[in-house]
C-alpha cells in the first residue's frame, strides 16, 4: 500500500510540474530628439489631402539609445509605412523597429494610429517578433514610452523554450 500511495505522490508531482521559464531579461534605454536622425518620403507622389496631410509616409529613422551604463549605447532602426485612413482622418502606421546590441539584434513590430500633425508617436508596447545571435529565439515585450523630452524604452525578453 505504501509503495500505491508513493508511486501516485510521484506521479502526481511529475504530472503538475510547469516547464520552466528561463529568467526574464530587463534592458531599459534611453534617448532624445537630438540622438535621432530622420527621414520621411512621402507616398503617393506627394499627393496631399488637405494642408499637410499626405495620402502616407515611409518614415525611417536611427536614434542612439542610451543604457545605465554610460559607456554603452544601443542603435534603434525605426521603418514605418503611414497611410492615411480615409475611414478614421488617422495615420494607421505600421512599424518594425531593430535595437543593434554588439552581440546581436532584437526586433519588434507593431501597429498604432498617428494624428495628421502629431510628430511623436504614441506610447506603445509590441511584441518582439525576433532576434539574432545572443538574442536568437527570445521572446518578449519592446515597451516605449515618452516623457519630458525623454523616450524610454524597456526591452523585456526571454529564452523561449
Amino acid at each position: 500500500m505504501k509503495t500505491i500511495l508513493f508511486t501516485c505522490m510521484v506521479v502526481f508531482c511529475f504530472a503538475c510540474k510547469q516547464p520552466g521559464h528561463s529568467s526574464e531579461t530587463v534592458v531599459s534605454l534611453t534617448y532624445q530628439q537630438p540622438d535621432i536622425q530622420k527621414q520621411f518620403d512621402t507616398l503617393y507622389n506627394h499627393q496631399q489631402t488637405t494642408a499637410g496631410v499626405y495620402n502616407g509616409f515611409i518614415e525611417q529613422a536611427l536614434a542612439i539609445c542610451h543604457g545605465s551604463d554610460s559607456s554603452r549605447s544601443i542603435t534603434q532602426d525605426v521603418f514605418s509605412s503611414m497611410y492615411l485612413n480615409g475611414h478614421s482622418g488617422q495615420y494607421d502606421c505600421v512599424t518594425t523597429t531593430v535595437f543593434q546590441f554588439p552581440d546581436g539584434s532584437i526586433s519588434a513590430t507593431g501597429v498604432f494610429n498617428l494624428t495628421p500633425g502629431d510628430t511623436i508617436a504614441p506610447d506603445h508596447d509590441f511584441p518582439i517578433t525576433g532576434g539574432s545571435a545572443a538574442y536568437r529565439h527570445i521572446t518578449g515585450t519592446y515597451t516605449r514610452k515618452y516623457r519630458n523630452g525623454v523616450y524610454h524604452v524597456q526591452l523585456r525578453y526571454h529564452a523561449a523554450q
